[in-house]
């Protein structure tokens, strides 16, 4: 790893945790809750299951895609109180993870403690990413649930992600892009990459309805209440 490479992942391990610290915030509480249900397609009376592995791939959903009607979301707060004291490097940290959005992707490569070869299943895109820890033992193909950061031509994992059988990579796909297909004959104009931006908890949705059994091998979960409401 270069020097470069390494500072560019201390900028951002040192910002993240202060991202983090942020969006638990006794005033944001509230509103993390009423994220919490949505992200986790939580029914009313049940409990969340608190997985430690998953905290962060949350949290930053809740920070950066979670938007209020007219795009703002807490990222955006919390550069209104403290863009003063941040680098331009961490400024332009900041805005870079305010782009990203969940996906999938099929791990093709992964080369202990340096990086790791992934695969965008909805895009075809292939490049490696600065390896996160818990990938030593993963199998060529597994799934990936996660978000990517790019900042020049390095690329990072953000808040971790989920791992999952290379079995269930097409009825996962098969249910998005079935979603996308049905908002965009309802009128959704945006492209591929904003309806994940805008939708990507229901990715989160499917892996939830899965590991607890109430999806079967073939079925894509279509039922009209878990499509997304209609943005434009």
């Amino acid at each position: 790893m270069t020097q470069q490479l390494k500072a560019i992942k201390e900028i951002f391990s040192n910002l993240f945790g202060a991202l983090m610290a942020f969006a638990l915030e006794q005033e944001f509480l509230q509103d993390l809750g009423e994220s919490l249900e949505v992200f986790y397609n939580l029914k009313e009376g049940e409990e969340y299951e608190f997985r430690p592995t998953e905290e962060f791939l949350f949290l930053t959903w809740f920070l950066v895609d979670d938007t209020t009607p007219d795009g703002f979301c807490l990222m955006d707060e919390f550069l209104k109180r403290h863009s003063d004291n941040l680098s331009l490097t961490e400024t332009q940290v900041c805005k870079a993870l305010k782009e990203t959005h969940l996906s999938l992707f099929q791990v093709k490569k992964v080369v202990n403690n340096v990086s790791m070869s992934l695969r965008d299943v909805f895009t075809g895109e292939s490049f490696d990413v600065a390896e996160s820890t818990g990938a030593e033992d993963v199998a060529e193909d597994t799934l990936l649930f996660s978000r990517i950061l790019r900042l020049g031509e390095e690329r990072f994992l953000v808040g971790a992600g989920i791992f999952m059988d290379p079995s269930v990579t097409e009825p996962i796909t098969a249910f998005i892009t079935e979603q996308y297909r049905e908002c965009c004959e309802e009128g959704y104009t945006k492209s591929f990459k904003d309806f994940l931006k805008e939708n990507g908890e229901l990715i989160n949705w499917w892996i939830r309805s899965f590991d607890k059994g109430e999806l079967t091998e073939d079925e894509n979960e279509d039922e009209d209440e878990d499509k997304p409401d209609n943005k434009s």
